[in-house]
């Protein structure tokens, strides 16, 4: 029997970290829209306190998959390609990335400030399913962090200023590993 677990509004079914992928490659042979989250610990979305965690949803049964991770799980890197494509987390790329979209965004331009501050964020990308998402039926990105929560709507994937943040997230990610 699949363990159940609600917090706050989201009700996720419980599953292995090693499950995930199986889960992830089955959505894909099938034909089903799917996403990921990585729930870093302390986030209003981890049940898990401060365990990370990975979220697969479904976005045709509207399912969210929940599996809790002792540190970073790294399966979320390749499942970040599989959706955004493989240069989403190449920082040449996100030098070449459209420069109107960047530029454009009060959303990356408040992350660059907090950062340069060392404050400590995460972020989730919500698609337009999404059950994180506070802007429902758009793409929007979603910045948690010990300077406040704020996010941005976009009407289509926001795919040059993701990268941008993601080329970010996991330079810090890697120096506080590396501080560890």
């Amino acid at each position: 029997m699949t363990e159940i677990l609600t917090h706050g509004d989201i009700t996720y079914r419980v599953i292995a970290l090693e499950q995930c992928l199986p889960l992830v490659e089955g959505f894909v042979a099938a034909g089903t829209k799917w996403h990921s989250h990585v729930l870093s610990p302390g986030c209003a979305f981890n049940p898990y306190g401060e365990l990370y965690a990975i979220v697969v949803e479904d976005d045709d049964a509207h399912v969210a998959y929940i599996a809790p991770s002792e540190g970073f799980p790294e399966v979320d890197k390749v499942f970040v390609k599989m959706l955004h494509g493989d240069d989403i987390l190449d920082e040449g790329a996100a030098r070449t990335a459209d420069p109107a979209e960047v530029a454009g965004s009060a959303l990356l331009k408040r992350l660059r400030e907090i950062d340069a501050r060392g404050v400590h964020w995460h972020h989730h990308m919500n698609f337009p399913a999404c059950a994180l998402n506070p802007h429902r039926g758009h793409w929007a990105i979603t910045v948690e962090s010990d300077a406040g929560t704020f996010s941005e709507r976009y009407e289509d994937e926001p795919k040059a200023v993701l990268r941008e943040i993601e080329v970010i997230y996991f330079r810090n990610l890697a120096a506080r590993s590396a501080g560890e």
